[in-house]
């Protein structure tokens, strides 16, 4: 009797539905695989309208692939999450960690692959994330959390970094109410990108005034911008004012001049090498 029911309401239902859809009332309806046994389940609870309830089974069944490293079918259900679940944006973050963090990572340490292929597997996975944390953005412009991960998947050196749109990503989560430690983040993506040395300089100036920022980096990158912008000594905060001790700039200096993380050094050597017989 019930499925007699549910066969007689089908067409004002599907009318119905279709007339909401274009009316922007109601969430288009997963991509269900016609293959897919777990699929087909879950259409039974979105045709029911527990949306919600489906995501979250799904989610799980994301990390059950997580396990056992089966990243075809945990980007297969991440898709599905989020399709069921567009408002919820920590499933787009998660979605986007498992693919280039998680995935990708796998694939570059997979030795049944040869290197050409774990290359372009692990590229093809951290563009798969990048894509989620843009349709989450889509979604949810205002997300904080999407904007910074976002600027956190740009700046991955072990990611194909992309510097400049680190910093926009970064600067709209500040826009938005981003805690302190992102001003920080795009501080650092700024000093990276040539012909922007001025706007980093003028941000971490900002930075400094707060006794809070006076971490080794941030106080090192501002010794090396006043070099590379060649500011005049009325200008430039002493070595004094920046390390607090000669002492604690050399030891900030030595540690820093040969970093791997692409930034600049200028001034760094020079400094050093007066300073030869200290410490």
């Amino acid at each position: 009797m019930l499925l007699a029911g549910g066969l007689l309401i089908l067409p004002l239902s599907r009318t119905t539905s279709e007339a909401q859809h274009r009316q922007g009332l109601q969430l288009p309806p997963p991509n269900i695989s016609k293959r897919d046994a777990f699929s087909q389940q879950l259409a039974f609870f979105t045709l029911g309208g527990l949306r919600s309830l489906a995501a979250e089974i799904t989610s799980l069944d994301a990390t059950n692939a997580w396990l056992k490293r089966d990243w075809p079918r945990a980007d297969a259900r991440w898709s599905t999450v989020t399709t069921l679940s567009p408002r919820r944006v920590n499933y787009w973050a998660a979605a986007s960690r498992d693919m280039a963090t998680n995935a990708a990572g796998d694939y570059l340490n997979n030795d049944h692959y040869s290197e050409k292929e774990r290359l372009t597997l692990a590229r093809q996975y951290i563009a798969r994330g990048e894509q989620y944390l843009l349709e989450g953005i889509a979604n949810n412009p205002q997300s904080i959390l999407l904007h910074a991960r976002l600027g956190d998947l740009y700046s991955d050196l072990f990611r194909n970094p992309q510097f400049g749109k680190a910093e926009a990503a970064y600067a709209e989560a500040i826009r938005l109410g981003a805690p302190q430690i992102y001003k920080r983040m795009r501080f650092y993506n700024l000093c990276r990108i040539r012909g922007r040395e001025r706007e980093a300089y003028e941000l971490g100036r900002e930075l400094f005034n707060d006794p809070r920022n006076h971490v080794p980096a941030l106080r090192t990158l501002l010794f090396v911008l006043q070099n590379k912008l060649e500011l005049p000594e009325a200008e430039r905060l002493s070595t004094e004012t920046i390390f607090g001790t000669t002492k604690r700039a050399l030891r900030d200096l030595r540690t820093f001049r040969n970093n791997r993380l692409l930034y600049p050094t200028t001034g760094i050597e020079e400094y050093l090498q007066r300073h030869a017989g200290e410490m």
